[in-house]
Parts: structure tokens; C-alpha cells; sequence
């Protein structure tokens, strides 16, 4: 099944490779910026949150919004709105206790601060009983990762720091509460640093944020200005384009970033929507990775006129996917177990190139016990043995 949300679904009259790259930088921001310093503790960052009201099929229901500015806040009041009254639609059960936190331009994305925690936890610079909570934070992050496919960026030449800014992000568990830390500390990275290294086990339990059900990262809303500025010129001097073609480029940026801008949206909402759902449904995290996925394709650009809103598209796509997830629920396909002993000389014979048509696709290879899997030019993965070798093709080339 898909479990990972698209970067974007707009097509043009650009390469396929040229316009894969400009898409998933459009869905970013410029490299992270230094914060401003600040000279003591802030405040309870609580008292910034605003109980935004909304009524739906006559429900009252609140999302709580944290911005720094009007102009935030209202950016993120009908962000959440046009998710929830989705989420509303959809979901069995309420959308709960809800907290949406708008990133300000010049503050560090919220990983940035999870891997200063992970570093001092490594270098064993933190309490151990504090320290013991990186692993979790890890495993949080390593899942983040893979539900936005960083590993498919990273092979574009797109690393994660490129666009690590304008990334939504659920905090939680622990990376709620860092966030809070941090956010006390004025992001400082000397303050932050000080404060970690005395951070007590029970002032790491102290979560503010535990009385919602789900709290989620918006990052800042001018990401999208600032990618256009920063990292394009970087593209166009990687692909080495020519003047002609700088040329071009710079005017489908101005035909195309309204829709680039509606994809980089879809984006966020479909990650807001899979973090609702997974605070609240009973849903396993596939099965919501698959209606995000939907909701957020019917809020992709596709230049055509719809007489539906998207929100009626996007609840009958969403309906159409539960019933997709309860066809495939049926006859699900189930990997085999993996062998806990072998021995590595009976998979020996199956070393080798494998083809298609005269053409290699496939290799098998081997180091020691260990197998790998390689398809064409991709990187090897490992090969986890099955519980037998009846199922391995017979020879190899």
C-alpha cells in the first residue's frame, strides 16, 4: 500500500527530472535561519493560544491556534477549519482537543532542536535517565521521515536541509515537550544547550500540551517566497542550465506558483489530516496513510474545472478510499516470516544477475551471511531470507 504522503502531482511542459526537482523545492523553504537572541526565559507560551470556534452540522466544536501575529493566526484558523470540517465528515469519532502551532519565520524547525537533544544523548551529556528518551525520539523521527520520503529527495540531490523549514510536523510525546523547552529558551542554542544538560526526568514529564489530543507544527506561511529566492538558483546550477533556459524557467515559476503554492498547501493538509486520524480513529497508520493521501490528491492542482467543492470531492475521495482499504484488508498480501538460522550456503546457488527481455533488472549478492536485493541502478537493500528457498527463481544469468 502507499504509506507516503506525495510531495506534489503537478505536471508541465518541463523535463520530467527538471520539473520533479522545482516541485519538491516549491514544497520547501530556504536553508534554516539563525534565530533571534533573546536574554531570559519567555513566558508560558500558553498564554499566546487562541480558542479558535467553529460549528459544524451544528456541533460546536475549537481547534486552539498559537501564532505570534494576526496575520498568522488567520492563515492558521482556516488552515485547521478547511482540515477539520474534512476530518468532521469522515472520521467516527470527534475530531478532539486540537492544537495547531504556526512556526515564525527565523526560528528552527522542530527537528533541528530534537537533534541537538539526540546529540547530547549520544555523547552521553544528559541525565541517563533523560538520555534513555532519544531512542523514542529517534524512532518518531526515522517514521516523519519516511512518510514525506526523504530517501527519494535525498537521490534527487535535494537533502533534507534543504527543505527541512517548511515541513508540518505532529509533536509528540517527548518532541512536545522539547518544543516547549525550546520554544522558553528563545531557540537559543546556548540557552538551549544549558538547559538540556540539567533537564530533570520529572520536568520532562511536565507537558503542557498533554491536555490535547493532538498538537501539530505549521510551519511558517512565507516558506513558499522564500524557497523561490533561495533555492532555485542552487537547481539551476545544478542541472547547468544556459541562459535560454534560466529564461524559461524563471516564467513557468511565475505561470506556475499558484499552483505550485495550492500543491505545497495539499501537502500540509494531508499531513494534518494523518495526524488527526491517528490521534483518533482506530485506523491502523497504512490505512491512514492511504486517506491522506487521497484527501490531499483532490487538493492538488489538476488545471481542470470542477463543479464539485473540494471538500465534497475530498470526502467522497476519502470514502472511496476506506472502501479500497477494506477490498485490500481482505486478501492482504503477507511477507513471509524470516528465518531466525540458515545456513547461507543454500541460498549460494541464487547469487547472481537477473533480466527481463535480455535486460538486468535484478541482482543478488553476497557478503558473509548477509544477502542483498539490487533493482537496476539503485542502491542494494538488504535481503531478509524467507522461511524457505522454494519461492526464489531457480537460476541465475
Amino acid at each position: 500500500m502507499f504509506t507516503r504522503l506525495p510531495f506534489t502531482l503537478i505536471r508541465s511542459r518541463l523535463s520530467p527530472r527538471l520539473l520533479a526537482l522545482l516541485a519538491l523545492v516549491f514544497s520547501a523553504t530556504a536553508l534554516a535561519q539563525t534565530p533571534a537572541p533573546a536574554d531570559a526565559p519567555r513566558d508560558d507560551f500558553l498564554n499566546l493560544v487562541v480558542l479558535e470556534p467553529l460549528v459544524i452540522n451544528g456541533e460546536p466544536l475549537s481547534i486552539s491556534i498559537l501564532g505570534r501575529t494576526k496575520a498568522d493566526r488567520r492563515y492558521a484558523e482556516k488552515f485547521a477549519d478547511d482540515v477539520i470540517e474534512v476530518v468532521y465528515a469522515t472520521l467516527d469519532n470527534s475530531p478532539g482537543k486540537g492544537l495547531v502551532i504556526i512556526g515564525e519565520e527565523g526560528e528552527p524547525h522542530p527537528i533541528v532542536v530534537f537533534r541537538q537533544f539526540v546529540a547530547l544523548a549520544e555523547t552521553h551529556q544528559l541525565d541517563p535517565d533523560v538520555a534513555a528518551r532519544a531512542t523514542q525520539l529517534v524512532e518518531a523521527m526515522r517514521a516523519w521521515e519516511r512518510r514525506l520520503n526523504f530517501e527519494e529527495a535525498a537521490k534527487d540531490g535535494l537533502p533534507i536541509e534543504t527543505f527541512l523549514n517548511a515541513l508540518p510536523l505532529p509533536l509528540e510525546g517527548i518532541g512536545s515537550k522539547l518544543y516547549q523547552i525550546a520554544w522558553a529558551e528563545g531557540f537559543e542554542p546556548r540557552r538551549l544547550d544549558a538547559k538540556l544538560r540539567s533537564l530533570t526526568p520529572a520536568e520532562l514529564e511536565n507537558d503542557q500540551l498533554s491536555r490535547f489530543d493532538w498538537v501539530f507544527y505549521l510551519p511558517p506561511r512565507n516558506a513558499f517566497r522564500d524557497v523561490m529566492k533561495a533555492v532555485v538558483p542552487v537547481i539551476m546550477k545544478k542541472e547547468k542550465m544556459g541562459p535560454m533556459k534560466r529564461a524559461a524557467v524563471r516564467s513557468a515559476m511565475v505561470v506556475f506558483a499558484p499552483a505550485i503554492r495550492k500543491g505545497v498547501e495539499s501537502l500540509r493538509k494531508g499531513m494534518l489530516f494523518f495526524t488527526v486520524f491517528r490521534a483518533r480513529s482506530s485506523y491502523s497508520d497504512d490505512d491512514i496513510a492511504e486517506l491522506s493521501r487521497a484527501y490531499a490528491q483532490v487538493l492538488m492542482p489538476d488545471f481542470k474545472f470542477n463543479e464539485s467543492s473540494a471538500h465534497d470531492r475530498a470526502v467522497a475521495a476519502i470514502e472511496a478510499q476506506k472502501l479500497a482499504n477494506l477490498e485490500y484488508a481482505k486478501d492482504p498480501f503477507v511477507s513471509p516470516r524470516r528465518l531466525e538460522a540458515f545456513d547461507p550456503e543454500s541460498f549460494a546457488p541464487f547469487v547472481g544477475d537477473y533480466s527481463e527481455k535480455s535486460e538486468t533488472t535484478h541482482r543478488f549478492a553476497r557478503d558473509g551471511r548477509t544477502f542483498t536485493w539490487q533493482y537496476r541502478d539503485q542502491d542494494p537493500r538488504p535481503f531478509f531470507l524467507p522461511a524457505n528457498a522454494s519461492s526464489f527463481p531457480k537460476t541465475a544469468r
